[in-house]
């Protein structure tokens, strides 16, 4: 089959982008490179599953963060699609440490609408029929990132946990007596670019990570009826992303 892991594009495509039935969308956790008063980024990124998110982050004093985020996903298909429009903001802070490690690490509150759909196939019992999660929620994050830099790359690791709390939570109509979930959001990335040169001011990076929520997997033995919609709402998912990050103050400073 074109899904099975001998096509291992295919297979890893779904995997991360469309394999998923969660009707949460995790935001790109923050990995400023900011190391001094009066530095901004701004980042643009695309997701592998065709979702969109854009970012600001300015230094305004030093080892102070404030960060605003957005993001969206447009699907006109009618049988198996997703959908979401969500925003945040944060305030944080950073401290490099000797010449080539940075910390940082921000808190603060979100909003979403999402829709997801997709048929739930009916083996042998009868026909498939369609799935449709709508929800509206609210989320409080926390965040740390660690990174090493020099002139032209920085690598590091980040680590979001995101408090979600539904304002409104439907199935097939039906609303869902879920109120939240935690969810924790680890990440790797890697930024190229920059340097002293003439592109000082951009740097491209490359994002893999994963949001979840422990102990997801369907209780066999729970009597809630709403036990397989919980753990399909509750599914890990892997998330692979592409950014361009902007540096503001870079285009402020004398040519070299």
């Amino acid at each position: 089959m074109l899904l099975s892991p001998k096509y291992p594009v295919a297979f890893l495509a779904l995997t991360l982008g469309l394999g998923s039935c969660s009707v949460y969308a995790p935001m790109l956790p923050a990995t400023p490179q900011l190391r001094d008063k009066g530095q901004a980024e701004v980042q643009a990124t695309s997701f592998l599953n065709g979702r969109w998110e854009g970012a600001a982050t300015y230094s305004p004093l030093k080892y102070t963060l404030v960060r605003a985020a957005g993001g969206f996903k447009t699907d006109n298909q009618d049988t198996t699609y997703f959908r979401v429009r969500q925003y945040e903001v944060g305030l944080g802070g950073y401290y490099p440490i000797g010449g080539h490690w940075l910390v940082s690490g921000l808190g603060g509150y979100g909003q979403a609408r999402s829709n997801r759909g997709y048929f739930q196939p009916q083996f042998f019992v009868g026909e498939s029929y369609l799935v449709d999660f709508k929800a509206n929620y609210h989320r409080y994050f926390g965040e740390v990132s660690a990174s090493y830099y020099n002139s032209w790359l920085s690598t590091g690791i980040a680590y979001r946990l995101s408090k979600v709390r539904f304002n409104s939570l439907t199935y097939n109509g039906q609303p869902l007596p879920l109120s939240g979930m935690t969810r924790i959001e680890p990440m790797l990335f890697i930024r190229v670019g920059g340097g002293q040169g003439r592109m000082r001011w951009l740097q491209v990076q490359s994002s893999i990570g994963i949001t979840g929520v422990p102990n997801s997997d369907l209780d066999p033995n729970s009597t809630d009826p709403y036990e397989f919609e919980y753990s399909r709402l509750r599914e890990s998912r892997p998330f692979l992303a592409l950014s361009l990050i902007f540096y503001p103050h870079e285009l402020l400073k004398p040519k070299q």
